[in-house]
């Protein structure tokens, strides 16, 4: 079996990864492009490919400045692993909790943001610290880790 290699990538092979299968954008007039993921996988897309996933320019949303599929360039700090957040809760109040957000987001999900599998996007952190807040926990939250990663 073969191990699993541990080193960082770097910006290059994670836009060529994500090339692939990434809705692409071609505008040349959109005032957002220079700063835009859809935008700057452009040049990561494979030459031999004949067909690609691509942004419907003809949408009157798209190439403005609320353009909704826009993506920053930056990765963003997100932070994982739910399960140190229920250290000092009282356990009636944990079960609370924890059946709220699998009810919204699914067992499956819920799990993954649990263990920290997968980084709560900006959205599920500030619902989690919603919901927290909603159930009577005052004390600020302490994930188990932060990642940055690109918002895909």
């Amino acid at each position: 079996m073969k191990k699993k290699d541990d080193t960082p990538k770097t910006k290059e092979q994670i836009f060529a990864e994500k090339a692939d299968n990434y809705g692409i954008c071609y505008s040349t007039i959109c005032p957002l492009r220079e700063h835009c993921l859809h935008s700057l996988l452009t040049s990561y897309k494979p030459k031999d490919r004949l067909y690609t996933n691509c942004v419907n320019l003809n949408n009157p949303q798209m190439q403005r400045e609320g353009c909704p599929l826009f993506s920053k360039d930056e990765p963003i700090r997100m932070p994982v692993g739910l399960s140190s957040v229920y250290y000092d809760m009282p356990g009636r109040m944990e079960r609370a909790i924890k059946n709220h957000l699998i009810h919204v987001y699914s067992r499956k999900r819920y799990y993954e943001y649990h263990n920290g599998t997968r980084p709560m996007t900006p959205d599920v952190e500030r619902y989690v610290r919603q919901t927290l807040k909603n159930y009577g926990w005052t004390q600020e939250p302490t994930f188990r880790g932060y990642v940055e990663e690109y918002l895909w």
